[in-house]
């Protein structure tokens, strides 16, 4: 708790965006673009303000130290919306991402075990085959000299990289979709967004055609993840050898099921699984294609990247897994793409208790919406904010007098940082490094027909691009 002797603020004492009289900003809440929407009226009424979303007054903050306060201080003082948890509990989802107190202290550390930097090292075999396979999708479009929307097939490499770390089954989404959760875990994310900022839950008793195409994706989700636990069971049972050394995830999870003071049941386990399929199907997928947004402007960086990787690794991929310490441009070239298009440029919380934040009272149970995206291009926080520079995330390089990097929080922060980060990172630079180093990318139409499409987390609209083989050129 931070505070002076400056008169306390209220939420009653910031300005709020002219509304409805019934549903306040909730109209303008319910757009794709609802994260710019945020980033204007922060412009416009400063870094804190309220929106009304129906009966309900939301504190939004465009306040680094306030947001970083908030991140640091959980889990004692503030937690997710409430409202995302009883989303996702009701469509089966019992996770470590929507889990609070105690629940959540003793899912965190088994999920946080299973994907350290040690783990991640033992699943590259796994990220350096998939992305072979990957490339050799990629190179199908070369002769084709076709303009394809890449994001689906990041998503098919993301599931394919993720089901076998998760429970070892090898999957071929990337050249069999039909053999894929794909088609299922893609109306996900958009669904979680409509009901949690739904200020009625009317798919309980009117559902729509999506609310039931939902039902039918998540009863097929969930039996052919009960199928993987029960393989794992098996497998575990007489298997000495696997209980010591678990080969993925879910069996490193149901090794701790057994423990006395578990919390894992099979809902939990099935929670966490399907969650660690839904943060890579989505945002590191998201990711990536906003990657290669920037590259497909870019072919100097591409160069550079490709440069980099002919200096490090011989074939197609990386080789190992200490190689990718050294693919420092890579690494700053996505850092620099999470930075201007952050795939969750903001994150919902709720107040635990009152507490006071740089003289803002902030009452016990009070919504609050912290902006990601707004932060990060501040001129304060980044010179020449607007600009795609990813010098800047390289010491000796940087030609910048401001570079804050706290003020990016795509993985979250605090005690609550992503577990999957490192994973998603390998993954990442993995795949960058190695697409550039064996095709040039041209971005199809203008940048500006590209848009934002805020779904729970952002992703790109009409993205297409064209490869070329470097060794054509």
């Amino acid at each position: 708790m931070a505070t002076t002797n400056k008169s306390i603020t209220t939420l009653n004492d910031l300005k709020t965006p002219k509304g409805s009289f019934l549903l306040g900003n909730l109209k303008d809440f319910k757009k794709k673009n609802k994260h710019r929407i945020l980033e204007k009226w922060a412009k416009d009424f400063g870094n804190l303000y309220t929106i009304k979303l129906g009966p309900l007054k939301v504190l939004v903050s465009a306040d680094l130290e306030i947001n970083n306060t908030v991140l640091k201080q959980r889990p004692e003082n503030f937690r997710r919306l409430s409202k995302i948890d009883e989303v996702f509990v009701e469509m089966g989802f019992h996770t470590v991402f929507n889990a609070e107190g105690e629940h959540w202290k003793k899912q965190r550390k088994p999920v946080t075990e299973a994907l350290n930097v040690k783990k991640v090292k033992g699943y590259y075999p796994i990220i350096q085959e998939k992305t072979q396979n990957l490339l050799s999708k990629i190179n199908t479009y070369t002769t084709s000299n076709q303009s394809i929307e890449i994001l689906n097939d990041f998503i098919a490499f993301t599931i394919d990289v993720t089901t076998e770390i998760a429970f070892g089954y090898k999957l071929n989404t990337i050249n069999n979709k039909k053999d894929s959760f794909q088609n299922h875990l893609e109306l996900i994310f958009p669904m979680i967004n409509d009901r949690i900022t739904a200020p009625f839950p009317i798919w309980r008793f009117f559902p729509s055609k999506k609310d039931k195409q939902l039902k039918s994706s998540l009863k097929s989700i969930e039996k052919i993840i009960y199928d993987f636990i029960k393989d794992a069971k098996n497998r575990l049972k007489n298997n000495q050898e696997l209980r010591d050394n678990p080969s993925n995830f879910l069996e490193a999870l149901l090794i701790e099921s057994e423990k006395e003071d578990t919390v894992f049941d099979e809902k939990t386990l099935y929670g966490n699984v399907i969650a660690m399929l839904l943060a890579g199907e989505d945002t590191t997928s998201n990711t990536l294609a906003w990657t290669l947004f920037y590259l497909g402007q870019h072919p100097e960086f591409v160069q550079k990247i490709r440069d980099e990787a002919n200096s490090v690794y011989n074939s197609s991929t990386p080789e190992n897994y200490d190689q990718i310490a050294s693919l420092k441009y890579t690494n700053a070239v996505i850092q620099e793409a999470i930075r201007l298009k952050p795939t969750t440029p903001i994150l919902f919380f709720q107040a635990n208790k009152d507490v006071i934040i740089n003289n803002l009272s902030i009452a016990k149970d009070t919504s609050i919406i912290l902006q990601n995206s707004f932060t990060s291009m501040q001129e304060e926080n980044f010179t020449n904010p607007e600009s795609f520079s990813p010098n800047r995330w390289i010491k000796s390089e940087c030609p910048y007098q401001n570079h804050t990097p706290k003020a990016v929080k795509a993985f979250g922060g605090g005690s609550r940082l992503c577990p999957g980060m490192h994973l998603s990172l390998i993954e990442m630079t993995t795949a960058i490094s190695s697409i550039c180093k064996q095709f040039d990318i041209n971005l199809e139409g203008k940048p500006t027909d590209i848009q934002e499409n805020f779904a729970f987390t952002v992703h790109p609209e009409n993205l297409k691009v064209k490869f070329k083989s470097a060794n054509t050129n």
